[in-house]
């Protein structure tokens, strides 16, 4: 069962059943959790930014700012794609989290800004096998800054996005390798 809250917005024009549907689309489509999962999802409705983050493992509850589910093209409307991007990720990450092989960081954990770029990268390819339909070079894009424009860098990119079953060690691994230490910094500011 999926809550959203709130249940009504007052400056966006999203529905909290219709992104209850679409979240309970994307957990059905994560075959390591069961559909039945209880989950709550919090919304920001004040924060257009793209920010989303499991916050608590038991219970679920994920945190969502509007501009992860609104659509791209039409500000302030909720866009069906983008939820379930966002959403799918989500779970991906809470499946990794709940896996005993992954060995997931700590929920709060101080990360770098390039070893959770490379996590997402990881997470994005694999909610791209799912079927939808991920602009693959925004990824890449964002991947480079945190890690430099180099073919090192492409390589580890490739390897994240590709990879189905990786564990939080490989993905440091490939992150803190792939940085170029002359042409960026891992822990610049966002």
């Amino acid at each position: 069962m999926i809550v959203v809250r709130p249940e009504t917005y007052t400056k966006v024009d999203f529905d909290a059943e219709r992104i209850a549907t679409l979240a309970q689309r994307s957990l059905e489509g994560v075959a390591e959790l069961p559909d039945d999962l209880e989950v709550t999802v919090d919304v920001d409705e004040d924060q257009a930014t793209n920010r989303v983050r499991v916050a608590e493992l038991d219970p679920v509850r994920l945190e969502v700012d509007g501009g992860a589910i609104e659509h791209y093209r039409q500000p302030r409307t909720l866009g069906d794609l983008e939820s379930l991007i966002t959403f799918t990720r989500l779970f991906l990450e809470l499946a990794d989290r709940r896996s005993s092989t992954f060995g997931a960081p700590a929920i709060g954990s101080d990360l770098s800004h390039a070893n959770r770029m490379a996590w997402d990268v990881n997470l994005y390819g694999r909610a791209a096998r799912h079927g939808l339909r991920i602009h693959q070079p925004r990824y890449r894009y964002n991947f480079r800054n945190r890690h430099g424009f180099s073919d090192r860098a492409d390589r580890a990119f490739d390897e994240l996005w590709a990879a189905d079953e990786l564990t939080w060690a490989r993905i440091v691994e490939l992150s803190d390798a792939a940085v170029d230490p002359v042409n960026v910094s891992p822990t610049a500011p966002e």
